[in-house]
């Protein structure tokens, strides 16, 4: 497996940490993870990647604001949607990546397909893991979620985080959650997720303030016009094991993609990137290298 190099960018104040992988003069490839993940997360999949496809890439995948290795928002400070599209935007042009393919999961799926609805002309091919976004909502659960925000927001510091005595005990905590997932990359995600405070500790690196539930709710009329203005290509993958993918309105959704395909990934629940690196690869390695 080849090792990431370690970048970052400032953005209004704000550290972004990213790794990246492979020939820097390849052709860019952006990895978005998903909510409370981290950019580590990709690993085995960037190895299962680099032996499917023998094309130059150059591949980059960041930690979202209040994950991983980036910087937090700090007092007084939220994390609100907006921000990650303005991130990834900022990581792109502080870059210089002109035209690139990027691949989303989950919540990172639903950035970038914000990001090429917002941008058409500079995604070449996207690719949304598990990522065709939250459940719809309707005008009438605003007030409510505002005042449930309001409400998560004001408990947090009377909340007490969950510290873990030993990464082991850790990722034995992932593996209740997810039994696909081997000893080892269980291991390695809790190792690369967490960090160690004063009494010794383990504590996940996501700021806990993405607990709470954010006051803005997912429209899908909203969605839709984004999903419009997407001009490249767009492979939707889904886990064949997952429970998070069906959605009311999902042919809606599909209908506003002009070109699309979708795939579906066998030994496999939310968390494809894990469960089946390899064939995830050769799904995105195929679709990405295709014409």
């Amino acid at each position: 497996m080849t090792l990431p190099r370690d970048g970052a960018v400032e953005v209004r104040g704000l550290k972004l940490h990213y790794l990246e992988w492979g020939d820097p003069g390849g052709a860019p490839l952006v990895l978005v993870h998903g909510f409370l993940d981290h950019a580590r997360s990709w690993e085995r999949f960037v190895a299962a990647l680099e032996k499917a496809s023998a094309a130059p890439r150059r591949i980059i995948a960041p930690d979202c604001r209040g994950h991983g290795d980036s910087g937090r928002v700090g007092v007084g400070g939220y994390y609100h949607f907006p921000d990650y599209i303005w991130d990834l935007n900022s990581i792109v042009e502080s870059l210089q990546l002109s035209r690139f393919d990027l691949v989303g999961h989950s919540m990172g799926g639903t950035i970038s397909f914000i990001y090429a609805g917002t941008f058409p002309a500079r995604v070449q091919k996207l690719v949304l893991v598990e990522g065709i976004g939250p459940l719809p909502a309707e005008f009438s659960d605003a007030p409510p979620r505002m005042e449930r925000w309001i409400t998560e927001v004001k408990l947090l510091p009377h909340r007490k985080i969950v510290e873990y005595a030993s990464l082991e005990i850790a990722a034995d905590r992932l593996r209740r959650k997810n039994p696909r997932l081997e000893p080892s990359l269980a291991l390695e995600l809790a190792r690369t997720g967490m960090r160690r405070i004063d009494n010794g500790s383990w504590v996940w690196k996501f700021d806990p303030l993405h607990r709470t539930a954010a006051p803005q709710p997912f429209y899908s009329g909203q969605a839709i016009e984004y999903f419009r203005r997407i001009e490249c290509p767009v492979l939707i993958v889904n886990g064949a094991e997952s429970r998070m993918t069906p959605r009311p309105d999902i042919e809606r959704r599909l209908e506003a993609i002009r070109d699309r395909r979708v795939a579906e990934v066998e030994n496999a629940a939310h968390m494809i990137h894990h469960d089946n690196p390899e064939r995830l690869a050769e799904l995105v390695s195929g679709f990405i290298d295709g014409d």
